[in-house]
C-alpha cells in the first residue's frame, strides 16, 4: 500500500516540476521581456504561477490515481500498459501546447488559447501565417522535450511499479479514493470560495509578469471549455441603469454635420480599400534609409487624413465586421464565425444596394478563410472576387494573388462608368505574414522587421499605381476612396502597446471637396455612420457607430485584444485585462471615468454579440 501512495505523490510531483520547467523555458524564450523584470517579480511569477501548475497537475492525475486505486484488481500488464500509454500521450500533447505557446505569444502577445483552432480549417493560410516563425527549431524542441520527459517518467514507473506486490487490500481503496478527493484542493487553487482562474496568479502591475505566471495547458483547455456557447456575459461590470446611461453619454451628437463630399447631383461611387497590417507606425517613416509608404504619404495631402485612428481588433476577420457593419469586436470570439449572427448585422453593402448601387468585394485570397464568405453572402454583395477568379499561375503568394493583381482586376472590371454607381470593398494581402512580394526588395534585409517593411512598401507601390490609373478613368471625379488598415501590427515595436492598434485612415478621391487633418480620436466602427451620413442614407441600424463629421461627436476609441480591451480618450489610455481584472498600464486610471466607460462598452457590446 505504501509504495502505491508514494507513486501517486511522485507522479503528481513530476507534472508540477514539469510545469515549473516550462515556465523557465517561456521566460528564456522571451528573454528580452524577462530582462526587464526585477528578481522579486521573477520570484513572484514562480510563486503565484505554481498554484496554477498544481491545478493542472491535479487534473492530469485524476485518472492515474483512480487507476492505481483499483490496481490490485487489475491484470498487472493491463495496468502498466494503460498507465504508460496515458502518460506518454499526455506528455506529447502537453509539450506540444507548451512549445506552440512560446511562438503564439511572440506573434499575438497573448498565451495560447482556443483562438488558433479556428484557423486549422484553412491549413494553407494557417501555414502562411507562421512561415516566418522558427517552425523547425520548435518541432525539434518538442521532440527533445518529449523524449526527455518520457525517459524520466519511464524511470519513475519502472522503479515504482514493477516491484509492486499484488495484494487485495480493501483498505487501500479507501486511501486511494481519499487521494483522488484531495486533488480537488490543488485543482480549485486552495480552500477559498473562488475556484482557480486567471486572477489567482495575477500579482503584478507588469503585464508580462502576470502572463508568464499562467500555465499554458491550463489556459488552453480553459478557453475551450469557457466559450460563448455559455450564453452568459463574462464582462458584467456595471448595473443596467448606469450601463445604459454611460453608453448614451458616449454617443451624444445632435449638431449638424460637416459635408465633405462634392454636391454634384449624383451619388458618388465608394471604394473602401482595407490594407492588411497597415500600422500608423510606418507612416512618414523610413526603414534602412528607404521611405516605407511614399505614395500614401503623398496622398495624405489629397483628402482627409485621420491621424489618431484605431483598429477595433488584431485580426482581419474582426476588422471586416467592424468596418462594414460598424459592429464592435469580441475579445475571445469573432462574430464572423457565426453565420446566424452575422445575418442579423447591418452591412454597408446592403444599405448601398437598397439605394441603387452595385456592390462588389475584392480579395486576392480565399474568402472561405475565417468564414469570410458566409458574411459576404449575408451582406448581399452582388459580386465577390477572390483568388479563384484568377489564373492559377498568378497565385504566387501563400495567401493567393498579390496586391497588384487584385488592383488590376478592379480596374479591369471598372473600365467605364456603369449605369449605376458602385460600392466596393477591396482587401489586400501582400503585407501579411510571410511578407512576400513579386519583385526585388526595395527595403533590403532578412529579419522579420525588414520583410514586413518591404511588404508594406510593395503594397504602397501597388496602391500608388492603382490611384494613378484610377485618376484617368471617367468615374474618378465622382468617387470617394477610403483607405484604412485592417489592424495594426506588433512591428516595429514600441514601448506602448496602444501603438499596435493605431492605424491610418484617409478619405480621398475626386468626390472629396476638402483637404485637412482630422485629429480627433476615432475607430473603425465609426466609418459606417460617417459614410452613410455623407450619403444621406439611414444609419440608425449602425448604432455602435459615431458620425465623425458631426461637430459635437465625442472623441474616443474602443478596441479589444485577447480577453482585454483598450479605451482611448484625449490624454487618457486605458488597457484593461478582463482575465485578471486589472489595468495593464497607467495605474492612476484605476478608478477613473475612462475605465468605467471602457467596461461599459465591453459589457454592452458583448451582450449584443450574445443576443444575436
Amino acid at each position: 500500500m505504501r509504495e502505491r501512495l508514494r507513486f501517486m505523490l511522485i507522479y503528481f510531483a513530476f507534472w508540477s516540476i514539469y510545469f515549473l520547467a516550462a515556465r523557465v523555458i517561456f521566460l528564456s524564450y522571451h528573454i528580452e521581456d524577462s530582462k526587464t523584470l526585477t528578481l522579486e517579480t521573477v520570484f513572484g511569477i514562480f510563486w503565484h504561477g505554481f498554484r496554477m501548475d498544481l491545478s493542472m497537475a491535479g487534473y492530469l492525475c485524476i485518472f492515474p490515481f483512480l487507476w492505481v486505486t483499483i490496481s490490485n484488481f487489475l491484470n498487472k500488464s493491463l495496468f502498466q500498459n494503460t498507465i504508460f500509454s496515458y502518460t506518454f500521450f499526455l506528455i506529447f500533447v502537453i509539450t506540444l501546447i507548451i512549445v506552440v505557446d512560446l511562438e503564439v505569444y511572440n506573434i499575438w502577445s497573448f498565451r495560447l488559447d482556443a483562438t488558433p483552432l479556428a484557423y486549422l480549417k484553412s491549413p494553407k493560410e494557417a501555414w502562411a501565417s507562421v512561415k516566418n516563425s522558427p517552425v523547425i527549431p520548435l518541432i525539434i524542441s518538442t521532440i527533445l522535450l518529449v523524449i526527455v520527459a518520457s525517459s524520466i517518467v519511464y524511470r519513475i514507473m519502472a522503479n515504482k511499479i514493477y516491484d509492486w506486490k499484488h495484494i487485495k487490500n480493501f483498505p487501500f481503496i479507501i486511501y486511494g479514493l481519499l487521494m483522488v478527493g484531495v486533488l480537488i484542493i490543488p485543482i480549485r487553487g486552495g480552500f477559498g470560495i473562488a475556484p482557480m482562474n486567471h486572477s489567482t496568479v495575477y500579482f503584478s502591475k507588469v503585464n508580462f509578469a502576470n502572463i508568464s505566471a499562467i500555465n499554458a495547458p491550463w489556459n488552453f483547455f480553459s478557453s475551450i471549455i469557457h466559450n460563448s456557447s455559455n450564453k452568459v456575459n463574462p464582462y458584467t461590470y456595471l448595473p443596467k441603469e448606469s450601463l445604459d446611461t454611460t453608453i448614451a453619454n458616449l454617443y451624444k451628437n445632435d449638431l449638424p454635420r460637416k459635408q465633405i463630399l462634392k454636391q454634384s447631383g449624383r451619388k458618388p461611387n465608394v471604394l473602401i480599400i482595407i490594407w492588411e497590417s497597415f500600422t500608423k507606425k510606418v507612416v512618414d517613416q523610413k526603414h534602412n534609409e528607404v521611405e516605407i509608404t511614399p505614395n500614401f504619404n503623398k496622398l495624405k495631402s489629397e483628402g482627409i487624413y485621420f491621424s489618431d485612428f484605431y483598429a477595433m481588433g488584431d485580426r482581419t476577420d474582426k476588422a471586416i465586421t467592424s468596418i462594414l457593419s460598424g459592429f464592435p469586436t469580441q475579445p475571445t470570439e469573432s462574430i464572423i464565425k457565426y453565420p446566424t449572427k452575422t445575418a442579423t448585422l447591418p452591412v454597408l453593402s446592403k444599405e448601398f444596394g437598397k439605394n441603387g448601387f452595385s456592390t462588389q468585394f475584392y480579395y486576392g485570397g480565399d474568402t472561405e478563410f475565417a468564414n469570410i464568405k458566409s458574411y459576404l453572402f449575408n451582406a448581399n454583395f452582388e459580386k465577390i472576387v477572390d483568388m479563384n477568379d484568377f489564373p492559377a499561375e498568378l497565385a504566387t503568394s501563400k495567401w493567393g494573388v498579390h496586391d497588384e493583381y487584385i488592383f488590376d482586376k478592379f480596374l479591369e472590371d471598372h473600365k467605364v462608368s456603369a449605369n449605376k454607381p458602385f460600392f466596393s470593398s477591396l482587401l489586400t494581402l501582400s503585407s501579411h505574414e510571410p511578407f512576400e512580394t513579386t519583385q526585388e526588395p526595395k527595403i533590403k534585409g532578412e529579419t522579420t522587421v525588414d520583410l514586413f517593411m518591404n511588404s508594406l512598401n510593395y503594397s504602397d507601390q501597388c496602391l500608388g499605381n492603382f490611384i494613378e490609373k484610377a485618376k484617368k478613368t471617367d468615374w474618378w471625379n465622382n468617387t470617394l476612396v477610403i483607405i484604412v488598415g485592417d489592424h495594426g501590427h506588433k512591428l516595429p515595436e514600441t514601448a506602448n502597446r496602444v501603438d499596435d492598434f493605431k492605424i491610418p485612415m484617409l478619405w480621398t478621391g475626386g468626390a472629396v471637396n476638402t483637404n485637412w487633418n482630422y485629429k480627433n480620436i476615432a475607430s473603425q466602427i465609426d466609418i459606417s455612420a460617417t459614410l452613410l451620413g455623407q450619403m444621406n442614407f439611414d444609419a440608425s441600424a449602425f448604432y455602435w457607430s459615431k458620425d465623425l463629421f458631426k461637430t459635437n461627436t465625442k472623441p474616443w476609441a474602443f478596441f479589444v485584444f485577447n480577453d482585454g480591451f483598450g479605451f482611448i480618450k484625449p490624454r487618457k489610455e486605458v488597457l484593461f485585462d478582463n482575465k485578471g481584472k486589472l489595468l495593464i498600464q497607467n495605474q492612476e486610471l484605476l478608478k477613473s471615468k475612462e475605465l468605467m466607460e471602457g467596461k461599459a462598452l465591453q459589457q454592452k457590446s458583448y451582450q449584443d454579440f450574445l443576443a444575436r
